[in-house]
Protein backbone atom coordinates (compact mmCIF):
# COMPACT_ATOMS: atom_id res chain seq x y z
CA UNK A 1 0.00 0.00 0.00
CA UNK A 2 3.19 2.38 0.79
CA UNK A 3 4.92 1.52 -2.68
CA UNK A 4 1.46 2.11 -4.25
CA UNK A 5 0.70 5.58 -2.46
CA UNK A 6 4.34 6.48 -3.59
CA UNK A 7 4.07 5.39 -7.26
CA UNK A 8 0.62 7.73 -7.24
CA UNK A 9 3.25 10.72 -5.85
CA UNK A 10 5.62 10.26 -8.34
CA UNK A 11 2.99 10.19 -10.82
CA UNK A 12 1.21 13.25 -9.94
CA UNK A 13 4.35 14.73 -9.27
CA UNK A 14 5.59 14.16 -13.08
CA UNK A 15 2.04 15.54 -14.20
CA UNK A 16 2.38 18.63 -11.97
CA UNK A 17 6.16 19.24 -13.22
CA UNK A 18 4.80 18.58 -16.77
CA UNK A 19 1.79 21.13 -16.55
CA UNK A 20 4.34 23.34 -15.15
CA UNK A 21 6.65 22.90 -17.98
CA UNK A 22 3.75 23.14 -20.35
CA UNK A 23 2.41 26.28 -18.94
CA UNK A 24 6.48 28.03 -19.05
CA UNK A 25 6.41 27.30 -22.71
CA UNK A 26 2.87 28.94 -23.05
CA UNK A 27 3.84 32.18 -21.43
CA UNK A 28 7.28 32.03 -23.29
CA UNK A 29 5.20 31.75 -26.54
CA UNK A 30 2.71 34.31 -25.71
CA UNK A 31 5.05 36.52 -24.35
CA UNK A 32 8.46 36.34 -26.38
CA UNK A 33 11.71 38.00 -26.21
CA UNK A 34 11.81 41.73 -26.57
CA UNK A 35 13.87 42.88 -29.32
CA UNK A 36 16.91 44.41 -27.58
CA UNK A 37 18.46 48.33 -28.42
CA UNK A 38 16.17 47.63 -32.16
CA UNK A 39 12.97 48.49 -30.15
CA UNK A 40 14.47 52.36 -30.57
CA UNK A 41 14.34 52.11 -34.27
CA UNK A 42 11.11 52.39 -36.49
CA UNK A 43 13.15 51.09 -39.25
CA UNK A 44 16.25 49.35 -40.08
CA UNK A 45 17.81 47.85 -42.90
CA UNK A 46 20.85 45.50 -43.57
CA UNK A 47 21.98 46.63 -46.60
CA UNK A 48 20.34 49.93 -47.38
CA UNK A 49 17.96 52.56 -46.27
CA UNK A 50 16.14 54.34 -49.21
CA UNK A 51 13.09 56.73 -48.80
CA UNK A 52 10.85 58.59 -50.98
CA UNK A 53 8.74 61.96 -50.43
CA UNK A 54 7.68 63.10 -47.56
CA UNK A 55 8.04 59.97 -44.94
CA UNK A 56 7.30 61.00 -41.27
CA UNK A 57 9.36 58.68 -39.13
CA UNK A 58 9.33 59.05 -35.78
CA UNK A 59 12.52 57.16 -33.50
CA UNK A 60 15.51 55.59 -34.99
CA UNK A 61 16.31 54.93 -38.57
CA UNK A 62 19.39 53.05 -39.29
CA UNK A 63 21.24 50.67 -41.66
CA UNK A 64 23.95 48.07 -40.54
CA UNK A 65 26.45 46.07 -41.40
CA UNK A 66 25.66 48.40 -44.93
CA UNK A 67 26.12 52.16 -44.40
CA UNK A 68 23.61 53.73 -47.39
CA UNK A 69 20.86 55.80 -46.40
CA UNK A 70 18.73 58.23 -48.84
CA UNK A 71 16.38 60.33 -49.12
CA UNK A 72 16.10 62.03 -45.56
CA UNK A 73 15.48 65.07 -46.52
CA UNK A 74 12.54 64.93 -47.81
CA UNK A 75 11.87 62.00 -44.61
CA UNK A 76 11.55 63.53 -41.43
CA UNK A 77 12.69 62.16 -38.61
CA UNK A 78 11.16 63.20 -35.12
CA UNK A 79 12.12 61.14 -31.64
CA UNK A 80 15.02 59.44 -33.59
CA UNK A 81 18.42 60.22 -35.88
CA UNK A 82 20.09 58.58 -38.70
CA UNK A 83 22.62 55.84 -37.93
CA UNK A 84 24.58 55.04 -40.66
CA UNK A 85 26.48 51.63 -40.34
CA UNK A 86 27.26 53.21 -36.61
CA UNK A 87 28.29 51.76 -33.54
CA UNK A 88 24.12 51.80 -32.56
CA UNK A 89 22.57 50.45 -35.69
CA UNK A 90 25.14 47.86 -35.25
CA UNK A 91 24.04 47.01 -31.92
CA UNK A 92 20.38 47.00 -32.83
CA UNK A 93 21.40 44.49 -35.43
CA UNK A 94 22.91 41.91 -33.64
CA UNK A 95 20.16 42.26 -30.80
CA UNK A 96 17.25 42.08 -33.67
CA UNK A 97 19.15 39.18 -35.34
CA UNK A 98 19.07 37.33 -31.71
CA UNK A 99 15.57 38.38 -31.51
CA UNK A 100 14.63 37.27 -35.26
CA UNK A 101 16.05 33.17 -34.27
CA UNK A 102 13.89 33.39 -30.77
CA UNK A 103 10.74 34.29 -32.74
CA UNK A 104 11.50 32.29 -35.80
CA UNK A 105 11.92 28.95 -33.15
CA UNK A 106 8.49 29.46 -31.02
CA UNK A 107 5.85 26.62 -31.44
CA UNK A 108 2.80 27.42 -32.80
CA UNK A 109 -0.04 24.62 -31.66
CA UNK A 110 -1.52 22.99 -34.67
CA UNK A 111 -5.21 24.93 -34.06
CA UNK A 112 -3.07 27.91 -35.17
CA UNK A 113 -2.07 27.18 -38.85
CA UNK A 114 -3.35 29.61 -40.78
CA UNK A 115 -1.95 28.12 -44.19
CA UNK A 116 -3.99 29.29 -46.92
CA UNK A 117 -5.88 31.58 -45.11
CA UNK A 118 -6.60 34.96 -45.56
CA UNK A 119 -5.57 37.70 -42.32
CA UNK A 120 -7.80 39.92 -43.41
CA UNK A 121 -11.56 39.50 -41.63
CA UNK A 122 -9.98 37.22 -38.88
CA UNK A 123 -10.08 37.97 -34.98
CA UNK A 124 -6.63 36.61 -33.21
CA UNK A 125 -6.62 35.66 -29.60
CA UNK A 126 -3.19 36.01 -27.85
CA UNK A 127 -0.81 33.46 -28.85
CA UNK A 128 1.45 31.92 -31.84
CA UNK A 129 0.20 31.32 -35.30
CA UNK A 130 1.74 30.05 -38.55
CA UNK A 131 1.37 29.93 -42.27
CA UNK A 132 3.71 27.31 -43.78
CA UNK A 133 4.23 29.76 -47.05
CA UNK A 134 2.75 33.46 -47.66
CA UNK A 135 0.55 35.63 -45.71
CA UNK A 136 -2.16 38.06 -46.84
CA UNK A 137 -4.09 40.55 -45.45
CA UNK A 138 -6.92 41.77 -47.77
CA UNK A 139 -8.81 43.38 -45.15
CA UNK A 140 -9.17 44.12 -41.37
CA UNK A 141 -7.08 41.97 -38.82
CA UNK A 142 -8.09 42.04 -35.33
CA UNK A 143 -6.14 41.38 -32.55
CA UNK A 144 -8.27 40.88 -28.94
CA UNK A 145 -5.69 40.91 -26.13
CA UNK A 146 -8.89 39.80 -24.00
CA UNK A 147 -8.02 42.76 -21.58
CA UNK A 148 -4.36 41.18 -20.74
CA UNK A 149 -2.08 44.63 -21.78
CA UNK A 150 0.87 42.18 -21.83
CA UNK A 151 -0.74 39.98 -24.37
CA UNK A 152 1.79 39.01 -27.28
CA UNK A 153 1.03 37.96 -30.52
CA UNK A 154 3.43 36.18 -33.02
CA UNK A 155 2.53 35.96 -36.73
CA UNK A 156 5.10 33.33 -37.93
CA UNK A 157 5.00 33.60 -42.42
CA UNK A 158 6.94 30.66 -44.41
CA UNK A 159 7.91 33.21 -47.02
CA UNK A 160 6.29 36.59 -47.95
CA UNK A 161 3.60 38.86 -45.91
CA UNK A 162 1.51 41.02 -48.48
CA UNK A 163 -1.10 43.59 -47.48
CA UNK A 164 -3.47 44.91 -49.69
CA UNK A 165 -4.28 48.55 -50.25
CA UNK A 166 -7.26 49.76 -47.81
CA UNK A 167 -6.09 46.80 -45.03
CA UNK A 168 -6.13 47.43 -41.59
CA UNK A 169 -5.01 46.00 -38.12
CA UNK A 170 -6.82 47.17 -35.03
CA UNK A 171 -6.53 46.04 -31.59
CA UNK A 172 -9.26 45.27 -28.66
CA UNK A 173 -9.40 45.01 -25.04
CA UNK A 174 -5.86 46.10 -24.36
CA UNK A 175 -3.41 45.29 -27.00
CA UNK A 176 -0.63 47.05 -27.47
CA UNK A 177 1.21 47.24 -30.56
CA UNK A 178 4.56 46.60 -28.62
CA UNK A 179 3.55 43.15 -28.31
CA UNK A 180 2.82 42.57 -31.89
CA UNK A 181 5.54 40.27 -34.44
CA UNK A 182 4.95 38.90 -37.57
CA UNK A 183 7.97 36.96 -38.38
CA UNK A 184 8.54 36.61 -42.05
CA UNK A 185 10.73 34.20 -43.75
CA UNK A 186 11.31 36.49 -46.64
CA UNK A 187 10.16 39.52 -47.46
CA UNK A 188 6.91 42.13 -46.47
CA UNK A 189 5.20 44.38 -48.86
CA UNK A 190 2.83 46.64 -47.16
CA UNK A 191 0.53 48.12 -49.99
CA UNK A 192 -0.83 51.79 -50.37
CA UNK A 193 -3.29 53.00 -48.31
CA UNK A 194 -2.85 50.21 -45.39
CA UNK A 195 -3.00 51.18 -41.88
CA UNK A 196 -0.46 48.70 -40.51
CA UNK A 197 0.24 47.66 -36.52
CA UNK A 198 2.98 46.08 -35.60
CA UNK A 199 6.75 44.89 -35.71
CA UNK A 200 7.36 43.36 -39.04
CA UNK A 201 10.76 41.40 -38.59
CA UNK A 202 11.86 40.20 -42.46
CA UNK A 203 14.63 38.10 -42.89
CA UNK A 204 15.52 39.58 -46.29
CA UNK A 205 13.64 43.15 -47.14
CA UNK A 206 10.50 45.42 -46.18
CA UNK A 207 8.79 47.93 -48.57
CA UNK A 208 6.05 50.31 -47.94
CA UNK A 209 4.02 51.16 -50.58
CA UNK A 210 3.25 54.99 -51.33
CA UNK A 211 0.63 56.24 -48.41
CA UNK A 212 0.96 53.13 -45.66
CA UNK A 213 0.54 54.25 -42.52
CA UNK A 214 2.69 52.12 -39.93
CA UNK A 215 2.66 51.81 -36.06
CA UNK A 216 5.42 49.61 -35.15
CA UNK A 217 8.83 48.96 -36.81
CA UNK A 218 9.94 47.81 -40.28
CA UNK A 219 13.36 45.58 -39.08
CA UNK A 220 15.13 43.63 -42.48
CA UNK A 221 17.43 41.17 -41.34
CA UNK A 222 19.86 40.68 -44.70
CA UNK A 223 18.46 43.42 -46.99
CA UNK A 224 16.84 46.71 -47.43
CA UNK A 225 13.85 48.38 -46.47
CA UNK A 226 12.28 50.69 -48.67
CA UNK A 227 10.10 53.69 -48.08
CA UNK A 228 7.41 55.76 -50.24
CA UNK A 229 5.68 59.10 -48.31
CA UNK A 230 5.08 56.82 -44.79
CA UNK A 231 3.91 57.65 -41.59
CA UNK A 232 5.70 55.44 -39.19
CA UNK A 233 5.72 55.79 -35.84
CA UNK A 234 7.57 53.44 -33.64
CA UNK A 235 5.01 52.12 -30.55
CA UNK A 236 5.19 53.02 -26.98
CA UNK A 237 5.63 56.54 -26.82
CA UNK A 238 3.20 58.51 -24.70
CA UNK A 239 1.39 60.86 -26.90
CA UNK A 240 1.94 64.57 -26.59
CA UNK A 241 -0.92 66.87 -26.26
CA UNK A 242 -1.40 70.64 -26.96
CA UNK A 243 -0.42 72.23 -24.06
CA UNK A 244 -1.08 76.11 -25.14
CA UNK A 245 -2.34 77.71 -28.31
CA UNK A 246 -2.11 81.02 -28.74
CA UNK A 247 -2.64 84.11 -31.62
CA UNK A 248 -1.10 87.03 -32.02
CA UNK A 249 -2.28 89.54 -34.82
CA UNK A 250 -3.71 93.66 -35.44
CA UNK A 251 -6.93 93.43 -33.38
CA UNK A 252 -9.05 95.68 -35.69
CA UNK A 253 -12.88 96.43 -35.02
CA UNK A 254 -16.44 94.71 -35.71
CA UNK A 255 -16.19 91.88 -37.79
CA UNK A 256 -12.02 92.40 -37.78
CA UNK A 257 -11.33 91.47 -33.82
CA UNK A 258 -9.76 88.26 -32.96
CA UNK A 259 -12.13 85.29 -33.16
CA UNK A 260 -10.32 82.32 -31.53
CA UNK A 261 -11.88 79.16 -32.52
CA UNK A 262 -11.01 76.28 -29.94
CA UNK A 263 -12.00 72.38 -29.04
CA UNK A 264 -11.88 70.46 -26.52
CA UNK A 265 -12.05 66.57 -26.99
CA UNK A 266 -12.48 63.70 -24.71
CA UNK A 267 -14.99 62.73 -21.88
CA UNK A 268 -13.76 65.15 -18.94
CA UNK A 269 -14.19 68.32 -18.29
CA UNK A 270 -11.15 70.95 -18.96
CA UNK A 271 -10.08 73.83 -16.99
CA UNK A 272 -8.19 75.94 -19.28
CA UNK A 273 -7.41 80.00 -18.43
CA UNK A 274 -7.47 82.25 -21.57
CA UNK A 275 -6.01 85.56 -21.74
CA UNK A 276 -6.72 88.71 -23.76
CA UNK A 277 -2.78 90.03 -24.27
CA UNK A 278 -1.61 93.85 -25.23
CA UNK A 279 0.10 96.43 -23.25
CA UNK A 280 2.61 93.61 -22.19
CA UNK A 281 3.64 93.05 -25.88
CA UNK A 282 5.80 96.19 -25.95
CA UNK A 283 8.61 94.40 -23.66
CA UNK A 284 9.28 92.00 -26.89
CA UNK A 285 9.77 95.47 -28.65
CA UNK A 286 6.32 95.31 -30.53
CA UNK A 287 4.65 98.85 -30.86
CA UNK A 288 1.10 99.58 -31.50
CA UNK A 289 -0.27 97.15 -29.19
CA UNK A 290 -3.64 97.06 -27.83
CA UNK A 291 -3.92 99.36 -24.97
CA UNK A 292 -6.62 97.63 -22.88
CA UNK A 293 -7.73 94.21 -24.00
CA UNK A 294 -11.41 93.01 -23.54
CA UNK A 295 -11.91 89.12 -23.53
CA UNK A 296 -15.30 87.29 -24.13
CA UNK A 297 -16.17 83.47 -23.82
CA UNK A 298 -19.00 81.88 -25.92
CA UNK A 299 -20.70 78.94 -26.57
CA UNK A 300 -20.89 76.97 -29.95
CA UNK A 301 -24.60 78.62 -30.05
CA UNK A 302 -22.65 82.22 -29.97
CA UNK A 303 -24.46 82.39 -26.06
CA UNK A 304 -22.05 85.04 -23.94
CA UNK A 305 -20.34 82.84 -21.08
CA UNK A 306 -18.35 85.45 -19.53
CA UNK A 307 -16.51 88.12 -20.00
CA UNK A 308 -13.24 89.99 -18.80
CA UNK A 309 -11.91 93.48 -18.87
CA UNK A 310 -9.14 93.85 -16.36
CA UNK A 311 -8.07 90.26 -15.36
CA UNK A 312 -8.00 91.18 -11.05
CA UNK A 313 -11.87 92.87 -11.77
CA UNK A 314 -13.50 88.99 -10.70
CA UNK A 315 -11.06 86.25 -10.68
CA UNK A 316 -7.88 87.01 -9.38
CA UNK A 317 -6.57 84.67 -6.98
CA UNK A 318 -8.28 81.93 -9.25
CA UNK A 319 -5.85 83.42 -12.14
CA UNK A 320 -2.99 84.34 -9.89
CA UNK A 321 -3.20 80.24 -8.51
CA UNK A 322 -2.49 79.33 -11.92
CA UNK A 323 0.83 81.20 -11.88
CA UNK A 324 0.81 82.53 -15.19
CA UNK A 325 -1.52 85.72 -14.75
CA UNK A 326 -1.26 88.29 -16.81
CA UNK A 327 1.60 91.11 -16.30
CA UNK A 328 -0.24 94.13 -16.85
CA UNK A 329 -3.24 95.17 -15.21
CA UNK A 330 -5.06 96.53 -18.39
CA UNK A 331 -4.98 92.36 -20.04
CA UNK A 332 -7.65 90.08 -19.33
CA UNK A 333 -7.40 86.70 -18.11
CA UNK A 334 -10.91 83.83 -17.59
CA UNK A 335 -10.20 80.79 -16.08
CA UNK A 336 -12.68 78.38 -16.52
CA UNK A 337 -13.55 74.59 -16.56
CA UNK A 338 -15.50 73.54 -19.97
CA UNK A 339 -17.39 70.28 -21.02
CA UNK A 340 -15.84 68.98 -24.35
CA UNK A 341 -17.28 70.93 -27.27
CA UNK A 342 -16.91 73.82 -29.21
CA UNK A 343 -15.84 77.35 -27.74
CA UNK A 344 -15.08 80.83 -29.03
CA UNK A 345 -13.06 83.64 -27.44
CA UNK A 346 -13.37 86.57 -29.24
CA UNK A 347 -10.89 89.64 -28.11
CA UNK A 348 -11.39 93.40 -28.77
CA UNK A 349 -10.55 96.77 -27.78
CA UNK A 350 -11.93 98.37 -25.44
CA UNK A 351 -14.17 101.44 -26.91
CA UNK A 352 -13.65 100.17 -30.33
CA UNK A 353 -9.43 100.80 -30.12
CA UNK A 354 -7.29 98.90 -31.86
CA UNK A 355 -3.80 97.74 -31.99
CA UNK A 356 -1.47 94.00 -31.67
CA UNK A 357 -2.60 91.51 -29.56
CA UNK A 358 -2.72 88.25 -28.16
CA UNK A 359 -5.01 85.49 -27.46
CA UNK A 360 -3.89 82.23 -25.81
CA UNK A 361 -5.83 78.90 -24.29
CA UNK A 362 -3.54 77.24 -21.71
CA UNK A 363 -4.14 73.52 -20.46
CA UNK A 364 -4.53 73.85 -16.60
CA UNK A 365 -5.50 69.74 -16.38
CA UNK A 366 -3.47 68.07 -18.62
CA UNK A 367 -4.02 64.74 -16.85
CA UNK A 368 -8.02 64.29 -17.45
CA UNK A 369 -9.61 62.92 -20.00
CA UNK A 370 -9.77 65.41 -22.30
CA UNK A 371 -7.79 67.38 -24.18
CA UNK A 372 -7.23 70.93 -26.22
CA UNK A 373 -7.71 69.58 -29.72
CA UNK A 374 -7.92 72.57 -32.21
CA UNK A 375 -7.34 76.21 -32.39
CA UNK A 376 -8.91 78.10 -35.30
CA UNK A 377 -7.98 82.21 -35.05
CA UNK A 378 -9.98 84.76 -37.55
CA UNK A 379 -8.16 88.16 -38.11
CA UNK A 380 -7.31 90.91 -40.36
CA UNK A 381 -3.70 89.71 -41.83
CA UNK A 382 -1.90 92.52 -42.75
CA UNK A 383 2.17 92.86 -43.14
CA UNK A 384 5.60 93.62 -41.61
CA UNK A 385 5.08 92.59 -37.93
CA UNK A 386 1.39 92.73 -38.12
CA UNK A 387 0.77 89.56 -40.05
CA UNK A 388 -0.74 86.89 -38.54
CA UNK A 389 1.58 84.86 -36.00
CA UNK A 390 -0.31 81.06 -34.35
CA UNK A 391 1.73 79.42 -31.73
CA UNK A 392 1.97 76.10 -29.90
CA UNK A 393 2.62 73.81 -27.81
CA UNK A 394 3.08 70.12 -27.47
CA UNK A 395 4.03 68.31 -24.29
CA UNK A 396 3.06 66.27 -21.18
CA UNK A 397 4.23 62.65 -23.51
CA UNK A 398 7.42 61.99 -25.53
CA UNK A 399 5.90 60.41 -29.10
CA UNK A 400 5.12 62.70 -31.77
CA UNK A 401 1.50 64.10 -32.82
CA UNK A 402 0.41 64.43 -36.26
CA UNK A 403 -1.03 68.06 -36.81
CA UNK A 404 -2.71 69.32 -40.10
CA UNK A 405 -2.27 73.57 -40.30
CA UNK A 406 -3.87 75.70 -42.60
CA UNK A 407 -4.54 79.34 -43.77
CA UNK A 408 -7.73 80.48 -45.62
CA UNK A 409 -8.84 82.91 -47.12
CA UNK A 410 -10.75 83.00 -50.20
CA UNK A 411 -13.60 80.23 -48.60
CA UNK A 412 -14.57 82.76 -45.73
CA UNK A 413 -16.38 84.22 -48.44
CA UNK A 414 -19.19 82.12 -48.61
CA UNK A 415 -19.72 82.59 -44.84
CA UNK A 416 -20.14 86.72 -45.76
CA UNK A 417 -17.09 87.41 -44.57
CA UNK A 418 -15.73 91.01 -46.94
CA UNK A 419 -12.15 91.67 -47.64
CA UNK A 420 -10.80 88.24 -47.39
CA UNK A 421 -7.10 87.40 -47.95
CA UNK A 422 -6.96 86.25 -51.47
CA UNK A 423 -4.05 84.16 -51.51
CA UNK A 424 -2.63 83.07 -48.38
CA UNK A 425 0.84 81.62 -47.89
CA UNK A 426 1.85 79.50 -44.50
CA UNK A 427 5.52 79.07 -42.87
CA UNK A 428 5.63 76.59 -40.42
CA UNK A 429 8.80 77.50 -37.77
CA UNK A 430 10.34 75.46 -34.73
CA UNK A 431 11.14 76.81 -31.57
CA UNK A 432 14.66 78.16 -32.96
CA UNK A 433 12.67 80.06 -35.91
CA UNK A 434 13.88 77.71 -38.37
CA UNK A 435 11.62 77.58 -41.26
CA UNK A 436 10.41 73.69 -41.42
CA UNK A 437 7.94 73.77 -43.98
CA UNK A 438 6.72 76.28 -46.34
CA UNK A 439 3.21 76.26 -48.44
CA UNK A 440 1.37 78.68 -51.05
CA UNK A 441 -0.77 76.52 -52.45
CA UNK A 442 -2.28 73.62 -50.67
CA UNK A 443 -1.94 71.56 -54.20
CA UNK A 444 1.35 72.20 -54.96
CA UNK A 445 3.10 69.38 -53.58
CA UNK A 446 1.43 65.83 -54.20
CA UNK A 447 2.91 64.08 -51.42
CA UNK A 448 1.67 67.09 -49.36
CA UNK A 449 -1.61 66.71 -50.52
CA UNK A 450 -2.56 63.20 -50.25
CA UNK A 451 -1.63 63.42 -46.42
CA UNK A 452 -3.89 66.85 -46.76
CA UNK A 453 -7.08 65.33 -48.62
CA UNK A 454 -6.25 61.84 -46.04
CA UNK A 455 -7.18 64.22 -43.08
CA UNK A 456 -10.96 64.31 -44.42
CA UNK A 457 -10.28 68.52 -44.04
CA UNK A 458 -8.52 70.30 -46.75
CA UNK A 459 -8.94 73.42 -48.01
CA UNK A 460 -12.07 73.91 -49.91
CA UNK A 461 -10.05 76.55 -52.20
CA UNK A 462 -6.90 75.94 -54.01
CA UNK A 463 -5.39 78.92 -53.41
CA UNK A 464 -5.31 78.32 -49.69
CA UNK A 465 -2.60 76.73 -47.98
CA UNK A 466 -2.15 74.00 -45.46
CA UNK A 467 0.65 71.11 -44.19
CA UNK A 468 0.33 67.50 -42.66
CA UNK A 469 2.97 67.03 -40.13
CA UNK A 470 4.05 64.99 -37.21
CA UNK A 471 5.71 67.29 -34.49
CA UNK A 472 7.61 65.99 -31.63
CA UNK A 473 6.91 67.78 -27.93
CA UNK A 474 7.79 71.29 -28.23
CA UNK A 475 7.20 75.01 -29.37
CA UNK A 476 6.37 75.89 -32.72
CA UNK A 477 4.58 78.76 -34.96
CA UNK A 478 2.66 79.34 -38.14
CA UNK A 479 2.78 82.47 -39.72
CA UNK A 480 0.06 83.89 -42.47
CA UNK A 481 0.82 86.36 -44.58
CA UNK A 482 -0.50 87.53 -47.73
CA UNK A 483 1.46 86.59 -51.20
CA UNK A 484 2.60 89.93 -52.53
CA UNK A 485 2.19 91.78 -49.39
CA UNK A 486 -1.94 91.54 -49.82
CA UNK A 487 -3.76 91.67 -46.57
CA UNK A 488 -6.63 90.94 -45.90
CA UNK A 489 -9.42 88.48 -43.06
CA UNK A 490 -7.80 85.41 -42.97
CA UNK A 491 -8.40 82.26 -40.94
CA UNK A 492 -4.92 80.64 -39.57
CA UNK A 493 -5.56 76.81 -37.80
CA UNK A 494 -4.06 74.26 -36.08
CA UNK A 495 -5.82 70.68 -35.74
CA UNK A 496 -4.37 67.92 -33.59
CA UNK A 497 -4.70 65.06 -36.00
CA UNK A 498 -4.13 62.10 -33.20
Amino acid sequence: MHNQIKSLSLILNARILLAFVSLTVCVAQTEAQSLGSAETFAALGATTLTNTGVSHISGNVGVSPGTAITGFPPGIITNGALHKGDAVAAKAHSDFAAAYAAFAGLASPPANNLTGIDLGGKTLTPGVYHFATAATSGGVLTLDAQNNPSARFVIQTGTTLITSSGSSVVLLNGADARNVYFQVGTSATLASGSSFIGNVLAHTSITTVSGAAVTGRLLALTGAVTLDTNNSTSPGLSAAQLLNISTRLKVMTADNVAIAGFIITGSAPKKVIMRGIGPSLTAAQITGVLADPILELHASNGSLITTNDNWRDTQQAAIIATTIPPTNNFESAIVATLAPGRYSAILRGKNGTTGVGLVEMYDLSPTSNSALANISTRGFVQTGNDVMIAGFIFGNGSASEKVIVRALGPSLAGSNVANVLADPTLGLYNANGGLMLFNDNWKDNASQAGYIIASTIPPKKDLESAMVINLPPGRYTAIVRGKNNTTGVALAEVYHLN
